[in-house]
């Protein structure tokens, strides 16, 4: 039995519940669990509780992670806590209880039994409080979508829809100062261009014809070779990236794909997660190479930048940034300079902005490219569709 049918049948959520869940998976990643405890739908330790009687496995209480002995700690070393995501909690009589996410992960019980010596207990804990743990005692710093965010993260109401407010140009629309002399940004006045791209409601789904171009090659059977396999090129070419959005097995792929290509084709490019509060640094490239400072980055939505000015208007932005603390911090991590060829763009979904899409043009005037970035965006809307189609089939 799945974790959200579990729960229904013991009344703790509605079948509403689980499929907003879904969605959220869909968008930030994490565990079915993880975005319950995010969303306000369960507390860390009833989850652990209902992993507990779901998987038939002990589950670690919160009193266990709090002082756990240093040569308890030591039994596994920094590498294999982090690789297999465990946190051992106490040694009894040559028996090591091993908190897991997973406990179903045979493999990483074998090898952490046989590199210990120790026989493994296997107690299932959610996946928050082993990542958390994890930060304490092996100093695995935590990713920016585990850090908690103020006011419980993304609760329940945050994610119903909402009322939009008329759509103004983004650079109207910000509540922050320009200095005088700086040339107005500019963004798309036309008002019957929708640049606002939020996915419909699941259940008014019936067709994929608007996929229709976009779907797999034609099958072609294997062929048996003696030659060793060579692992394949990504595909940066439009055509891969089309192909990319619709076979990503995960959020994370959409980001990559999405980012990999756009910057190839401009100066840089990068994604942001708004999540809660804050808005995170996601993936970035430029020319090919990843800017592993921006997936560090996290910016308050309480500060004035162009990111909160995309969320409360849900337009699109283009042009100079403001001189804020914020945006001088986020053009530092994608290494660019204050430029007027800079566009901003939300990605809408369940009444809410979930992630914006940042684009640098360098050579390439952005007002001109406008249409098609988009359009882009629109496709990537599509493919988390797609997404949390996949794990609604998954998860019944």
């Amino acid at each position: 039995m799945k974790l959200g049918e579990l729960l229904v049948r013991e009344g703790k959520l509605s079948s509403a519940d689980v499929e907003e869940t879904l969605k959220g998976q869909a968008i930030f990643g994490g565990r079915f669990g993880t975005n319950l405890v995010e969303m306000g739908l369960l507390d860390e330790n009833e989850l652990a509780m209902y992993l507990g009687r779901k998987t038939g496995v002990p589950y670690a209480r919160p009193e266990q992670f709090l002082e756990i002995p240093p040569q308890v700690i030591q039994v596994i070393t920094d590498e294999v806590a982090k690789k297999y995501r465990v946190i051992p909690l106490s040694l009894t009589n040559r028996k090591l209880a091993l908190a897991m996410a997973d406990p179903f992960d045979f493999a990483a019980i074998d090898e952490i039994s046989f590199a210990t010596g120790y026989i493994v207990v296997p107690h299932i804990a959610p996946e928050l409080r082993i990542v958390s743990a994890l930060e304490k005692y092996y100093r695995v710093r935590r990713e920016l979508r585990y850090i908690s965010v103020a006011g419980g993260g993304r609760a329940r109401n945050r994610l119903t829809p909402q009322a939009s407010p008329a759509a103004a140009p983004a650079a109207q629309a910000a509540a922050v100062p320009q200095p005088a002399p700086a040339a107005a940004p500019r963004a798309q006045a036309e008002p019957e261009e929708i640049d606002i791209f939020e996915l419909a409601p699941l259940e008014e789904v019936e067709t994929f014809s608007d996929l229709e171009g976009l779907g797999a090659e034609p099958f072609t059977p294997a062929v048996a070779s003696w030659q060793a396999p060579v692992a394949a090129e990504p595909d940066f070419s439009l055509e891969g990236l089309l192909r990319g959005l619709t076979e990503a097995p995960d959020r994370q792929s959409i980001g990559e794909v999405v980012v990999g290509y756009l910057g190839r084709q401009y100066s840089r490019a990068a994604l942001f997660l708004v999540k809660g509060d804050r808005v995170n640094g996601w993936v970035a490239h430029a020319g090919g190479k990843p800017l592993p400072e921006v997936e560090r980055l996290s910016i308050a939505l309480q500060e004035p930048s162009v990111l909160r000015t995309v969320v409360e208007s849900k337009t699109h932005y283009f042009g100079s940034f403001p001189l804020t603390p914020c945006n001088s911090t986020m053009l530092t991590a994608l290494g660019v300079a204050p430029s007027l060829n800079q566009f901003l763009a939300p990605l809408v979904m369940m009444g809410r902005v979930v992630a914006i899409l940042y684009v640098e043009g360098g050579s390439k005037p952005l007002d001109r490219e406008t249409h098609e970035l988009l359009k882009l965006l629109g496709k990537v809307s599509l493919a988390f569709e797609i997404l949390i189609l996949k794990n609604k089939i998954l998860a019944t």
